[in-house]
């Protein structure tokens, strides 16, 4: 007995499947890279008008047969306890990344994201329990912009234990992220063996790629690193207005990626994703929380489900400015559908994913504990239907102090310090505290020192002296 949803018959999801098939073997997919060209002229692929590439279904679903499943795949930690593995359904949190600035904790005020925050972020997301998959929150805004996806990698191998995911670019932002793997693993051998770091690659819609993310997810898959594989079209935009169209359209993008992975490295870790999402036709601003956002991504979930992939999915990222009711049911909402059917969630940003406030991680995590107790599994059996209990305490009576009450209620009713569940009288008399306020004092009681390394001041340094050398090799450029 489990809450369930589903958007897509078993032959509409066949339907959408096959289309983008047809998408893939009529149109094709645009890949700027020699490489990648001449891995698919291998493969049999027809190549077109310099870089567009017609795939084959016999090709895709070669692909797919040596494609890693959800059983079977691992996100490593840095700590094996926080592994998190895909064998059952239970969702859980993931940082979303590369917000540029934060709503300062003490003074309230939106600025510019530092090194300092992303310290401090990294900090959070390795204590709060339901962000399985930690993350650069924000990009910092303070080091030269040139290598910023460098000092995130930084920030964050020194400050978690938890498996990373993140932007890179190209084969040598690939080759560094494993350098600072290795440096904190203890060798390149021991990182490889069990790599901590996914790394985003992002389609360029319609059917594209950009020859840096195309280059990575390659480095990535002959290195066996996860990939978090997405697509984004915008409705009507870069993508069709209707949302059959777009479902049909970024599966197509995604599978010709898998299709591409698989030929560089048979059985390279995919995790299926996407961010196709909607827009505003007044103002053309693009909506990461309305109604068509959250059914795309439950309709996305369940492509990625037909593939028997891990599913991360974008759902509690919200257009909101502010931790207000907005953003409250802009969370629940895409927040619960999502989580119904995809395994991992980003989240723990606010307008359009630019902004994020320190008190919405913890904000952020306690919905998720809420979410995650609603759709637990329940059993139905002698002891959970109760029957002795309810004959013995009779009509009229009461169950408090039954033993059946005393043995489960810890497991059967949430208990949150954060959402409040008292009455006005006493809801007053601890200050009349907004859910926002609570979740600020948690968040500075949290903060109450600054994060300290969790990597030794040996191991610090050599990171850092990657990203240094990388810099230096910017410059030069």
């Amino acid at each position: 007995m489990k809450l369930s949803i589903d958007y897509l018959s078993a032959k509409e999801i066949d339907t959408l499947h096959k289309t983008a098939l047809k998408i893939l073997q009529d149109v094709g997919m645009r890949f700027p890279s020699p490489k990648a060209l001449e891995i698919f002229d291998r493969a049999g692929a027809k190549i077109r008008d310099k870089d567009i590439v017609s795939i084959g279904e016999d090709l895709v679903t070669k692909a797919l047969d040596t494609t890693i499943k959800r059983k079977e795949l691992r996100l490593c930690a840095l700590d094996p306890d926080r592994d998190v593995t895909f064998e059952n359904h239970d969702p859980g949190l993931t940082c979303m990344t590369m917000a540029t600035n934060v709503i300062d904790p003490w003074s309230g005020e939106k600025r510019s994201a530092t090194m300092a925050d992303l310290a401090r972020l990294v900090h959070l997301s390795d204590k709060l329990e339901h962000i399985r998959v930690s993350g650069g929150p924000v990009t910092p805004q303070d080091v030269d912009h040139r290598v910023c996806d460098w000092y995130t990698w930084a920030g964050c191998l020194k400050h978690t234990t938890k498996h990373i995911t993140g932007g890179v670019l190209g084969e040598q932002g690939v080759s560094d992220a494993i350098d600072m793997g290795a440096v904190v693993a203890g060798s390149r051998e021991a990182f490889l063996k069990r790599p901590f770091i996914s790394g985003w690659v992002l389609t360029l819609p319609p059917l594209g790629m950009d020859l840096e993310s195309l280059e990575a997810m390659m480095a990535m898959n002959q290195h066996h690193i996860p990939i978090m594989l997405s697509s984004g079209p915008i409705q009507g935009n870069t993508g069709p207005v209707t949302i059959p169209g777009m479902v049909a359209q970024a599966h197509a993008e995604i599978l010709a990626c898998i299709t591409l992975s698989q030929l560089v490295s048979p059985g390279a870790p995919i995790v299926y994703t996407s961010f196709a999402r909607g827009m505003n036709m007044q103002t053309s601003n693009i909506s990461m929380a309305g109604p068509e956002f959250a059914v795309l991504k439950v309709a996305m979930a369940q492509m990625g489900q037909y593939l028997d992939l891990p599913v991360r999915m974008p759902s509690m990222l919200r257009d909101a400015k502010i931790l207000d009711a907005q953003a409250g049911f802009e969370t629940g909402m895409v927040g619960t559908l999502t989580s119904l059917k995809a395994d991992l969630m980003d989240g723990m940003q606010l307008d359009t994913d630019m902004v994020v406030d320190y008190a919405d991680m913890v904000f952020c995590n306690e919905c998720m504990a809420f979410i995650r107790h609603a759709m637990r599994d329940i059993s139905i059996d002698a002891d959970t239907l109760a029957l002795d209990a309810v004959a013995q305490a009779g009509p009229g009576g009461n169950l408090l102090a039954s033993q059946h009450t005393f043995t489960h209620f810890k497991t059967e009713l949430w208990h949150s310090d954060l959402f409040d569940h008292d009455n006005w009288e006493k809801w007053e008399a601890k200050g009349a505290k907004t859910i926002r306020d609570k979740a600020l004092e948690q968040t500075l009681a949290m903060l109450e020192k600054e994060p300290q390394m969790l990597v030794t001041d040996k191991q610090g340094a050599a990171i850092d002296d990657i990203v240094y050398r990388a810099l230096e090799q910017k410059k030069a450029q």
